[in-house]
């Protein structure tokens, strides 16, 4: 009997990516308008507290983007079934950035479409994610924040480092299905924590700042 192409399941890597995107998306949009709904201030007992989450959220966006990015990129490790090529870590393979990352033409399709490259950029950006979340909790430590916004920051910093691990694991495992499941149920969860986060240090509305005295 002649080998189908159609024996083993495969999702257009590009395609997995577009649905992990627009669930995220849909995602965000409904549990920021739930948090309005249930906390429609952010949580500030001072003019102090206030200013802080100004600068919290000044980091908290564009480390919210980046963990986005980072998710989206692993979508295109189990497009391109990446995870299962280079298990080593720190290195890949025998080296840090492996031969033939460039090989195809366009140049382009590299990051989409070549297994070592694709694999690469996720370490890339995770360890990018990983540094960023550390960077915004040593930047924040001696800010006047709200202790419900310290916590947030405290626990997405520890989800971070549990998130990575758990991709190492999983990648050093040749991938099976409970860690690479329990790797993209991390993933949801840090990006809930930045949401989350980010919703608490927005700005509040005029008539809490008038009640605080920040707006006379």
């Amino acid at each position: 009997e002649p080998v189908s192409e159609y024996v083993e399941p495969r999702v257009s890597p590009y395609r997995l990516a577009a649905h992990l995107t627009s669930a995220f998306a849909i995602y965000c949009g409904l549990f920021w308008t739930a948090m309005s709904v249930a906390l429609p201030e952010p949580p500030s007992d001072s003019v102090r507290q206030v200013l802080g989450a100004i600068k919290v959220q000044r980091l908290a966006l564009p480390i919210s983007l980046l963990v986005g990015i980072t998710a989206v990129s692993g979508a295109f490790v189990a497009g391109n079934d990446a995870g299962r090529a280079f298990n080593t870590f720190p290195k890949m393979g025998d080296k840090w950035i492996p031969d033939g990352i460039f090989q195809l033409e366009p140049v382009t399709r590299n990051f989409f479409e070549n297994t070592a490259t694709v694999q690469l950029d996720h370490r890339i950006l995770a360890t990018a994610t990983l540094l960023s979340i550390g960077g915004l909790w040593v930047a924040t430590r001696k800010l006047d924040v709200h202790p419900r916004v310290r916590s947030l920051i405290r626990t997405t910093m520890g989800m971070a480092a549990l998130q990575v691990t758990l991709g190492i694991s999983t990648l050093l495992s040749y991938v099976p299905v409970s860690l690479g499941s329990a790797h993209q149920a991390g993933a949801l969860t840090l990006f809930t924590l930045m949401i989350m986060l980010t919703h608490s240090v927005r700005k509040p509305s005029m008539i809490r700042l008038k009640t605080l005295g920040y707006v006379k």
